[in-house]
């Protein structure tokens, strides 16, 4: 197995047993996961224009029950995080579809769901056999001039925000580098000239100098200046 992990393999025989009859594996490396790995699996669904409508992502979908909906915001959509497998949806996604003369149990379905149980079909995109996972991330796109639905404008109120946080944090650090090398300059050093009201002649230390906004600290000119 290519995880970059070794393992000492015997072929020899165990109380009777050969090889060709079985394959005895340590208990630990079972407990503690020595061969398991981590696999991305990326799924995607687009809703389209069709001849008969558009298609909608949507959390309304008819003839399913609120428990297959359990892991789907208000939007129709898988939040992050949901422990899902095989044929949970993802997606919630309905298709319009053509009129057609009703059966008795259309009928029943459109007396209870109303219009668009008839009218649309479900085309939710589902988990498939086999596949079990979290949910680790969501990204919705949209078409430039295309209304963006709840979910897309949360996702990119969250985005703006990491943003911005990433964006104060590294103004930050580099307010701390700046700041604290220019004050290491000026310790020790005699001041000739000083923000308003400061006294020459004064021997600078972090402590004269902090009684002073960060802002000023550049009018501070020294004896030795170069």
């Amino acid at each position: 197995l290519a995880l970059g992990r070794n393992a000492l393999v015997a072929f020899m025989p165990w109380n009777g047993y050969n090889y060709e009859d079985s394959i005895l594996m340590s208990e630990r490396i079972v407990s503690d996961d020595v061969f398991t790995s981590i696999h991305i699996e990326e799924f995607e669904v687009m809703a389209r224009d069709t001849k008969l409508g558009p298609e909608e992502i949507t959390r309304d979908i008819p003839n399913v029950s609120e428990e297959a909906l359990k892991n789907l915001d208000e939007a129709g959509i898988v939040y992050i995080g949901a422990e899902v497998q095989p044929g949970d949806i993802l997606v919630g996604k309905i298709t319009p579809k053509g009129e057609s003369p009703m059966t008795p149990e259309e009928k029943l379905l459109r007396a209870i769901f109303g219009e668009k149980a008839s009218d649309v079909r479900d085309t939710s995109m589902r988990m498939p056999p086999g596949t079990f996972g979290t949910v680790v991330e969501v990204r919705v796109f949209n078409r430039h001039g295309v209304e963006k639905d709840e979910r897309a404008m949360a996702i990119e109120r969250e985005e703006i925000e990491r943003l911005a946080k990433d964006r104060d944090d590294e103004q930050a650090i580099l307010d701390r580098n700046v700041y604290g090398r220019l004050i290491d300059m000026l310790r020790g050093q005699v001041s000739i000239a000083g923000p308003k009201g400061f006294k020459k002649g004064v021997e600078l230390s972090n402590g004269v100098v902090s009684e002073y906004p960060r802002s000023q600290w550049w009018m501070f000119a020294v004896e030795d200046e170069k």
